[in-house]
C-alpha cells in the first residue's frame, strides 16, 4: 500500500484547488492543506474522514463503532500546528508530546498527536 492523497478543487473554470491532504501506509496524515477562503467549512474534516475511512479500506477492514464488532487496533498520527491543534483534537486525536522543531532555519511549536482507532475484521 502506498501513500493516500486526497485534492478537493473548487469548479472547473477556476481550477482553485481548495484543500488537499495525504496519509502514509502507516497511518500518518503528513499534510492537509486548506485554502484561506474554504476554512470552516468542513473541507478539512471531508479530507480527513476521506483519508482515514481509505487507510482502514486499504487494511481490508471496515471501521465500526459497534462495541461488539471491535477487533483490531490501529493508530492515525500527526504533527499539527498550534492553529491545527484543535482540529484535530475534535477528532479525537491526543497530543502525545509538544516540541520546537526548525523549518528552514525558523523554530516553531508543533504537536505530535495520536488517534487510537478500532476495527472489525
Amino acid at each position: 500500500m502506498g501513500n493516500i492523497s486526497i485534492q478537493i478543487c473548487g469548479s472547473p473554470a477556476n481550477a482553485l484547488i481548495i484543500g488537499f491532504g495525504d496519509m502514509d501506509d502507516t497511518g500518518y496524515l503528513d499534510r492537509l492543506y486548506v485554502h484561506k477562503d474554504y476554512q470552516g467549512r468542513g473541507v478539512a474534516t471531508a479530507i480527513c474522514d476521506r483519508l482515514e475511512e481509505d487507510f482502514c479500506l486499504s487494511r481490508g477492514r471496515l471501521l465500526q463503532n459497534s462495541a461488539v464488532q471491535k477487533r483490531k487496533n490501529d493508530t492515525f498520527t500527526t504533527h499539527a500546528s498550534i492553529t491545527a491543534r484543535p482540529f484535530f483534537e475534535k477528532r479525537g486525536y491526543t497530543v502525545v508530546k509538544a516540541q520546537q522543531v526548525v523549518r528552514k532555519g525558523i523554530s516553531i511549536r508543533n504537536y505530535i498527536m495520536r488517534k487510537h482507532i478500532e476495527y472489525s475484521v
